[in-house]
Parts: structure tokens; C-alpha cells; sequence
């Protein structure tokens, strides 16, 4: 594999172990690697969404989302939260759209989206 021919740097000067050369030319060269990545704004959505997750008070309000839909008042008991971190939270789930939540007369009812059942997949309560 040589460097100028694949597109890749020529600081490389055919040093690659022989498995990396092999697996650069099967997926395609440079190019072909580049093709399977997703872009940029998709990388940083699924960055959003892992570092959602990272966090156990979502984890725990994804899982009770996951068991029944729940307005803030039964999610602040269940959780033992405060208001503002709640809100917090609930604000996260929602930009990276792992929950949503619709009207009901006076109150705001919170549910699992399908993208954030997915999230938890097995793991659900």
C-alpha cells in the first residue's frame, strides 16, 4: 500500500503493520474508511446521547419513564430530587430525545420515546 496512492500521508512510508495495510485496502483506502464514519453533526448528537445516559439521576428517570408515564411531582418524589434538578435533568432527556412529554389540562405528563427505549434496552426496570 503506498501512501500518495491511497491518500494517506507519506510519513507513513509503508510502515503500517501488515493486518492495518490489508484492513485499509479492504475497507477501500481512505476514502472507504472516511465513508463508514458518520459526519461531524451526527457524531456530536451521539455524544449528547452517551453523555445523557452517563448521568444515574437520568438513568433513573429513564427507567421510571420506562415503567409508566409520570408527571414532575411523581418523578420528584421517586427520585428525591429538587425542583431545579429535575427540571435539569427532564431538560437534557428532552434536547436529546430520549423523553418527551405532552399537555394534559394543568399538568405535564413525561414519557420514554422509542429513541430513549432503545437506550435502555434490556436494562429497563
Amino acid at each position: 500500500m503506498s501512501g500518495e496512492d491511497e491518500g494517506w500521508s507519506v510519513a507513513f512510508n509503508g510502515s503500517l503493520p501488515r493486518e492495518v495495510a490489508d484492513g485499509l485496502r479492504e475497507a477501500g483506502g481512505r476514502a472507504g474508511i472516511l465513508s463508514r464514519v458518520p459526519d461531524r453533526d451526527r457524531l456530536k448528537e451521539l455524544a449528547d446521547r452517551h453523555q445523557a445516559l452517563s448521568d444515574p439521576a437520568r438513568l433513573l428517570i429513564l427507567n421510571l419513564l420506562g415503567a409508566s408515564d409520570l408527571c414532575p411531582c411523581v418523578l420528584k418524589e421517586l427520585t428525591g430530587l429538587t425542583d431545579s434538578k429535575l427540571s435539569y435533568h427532564l431538560s437534557i432527556l428532552e434536547k436529546t430525545g430520549l423523553a418527551a412529554w405532552s399537555q394534559n389540562k394543568n399538568w405535564r405528563v413525561y414519557r420514554l420515546t422509542d429513541r430513549g427505549l432503545s437506550c435502555l434496552g434490556d436494562d429497563i426496570i
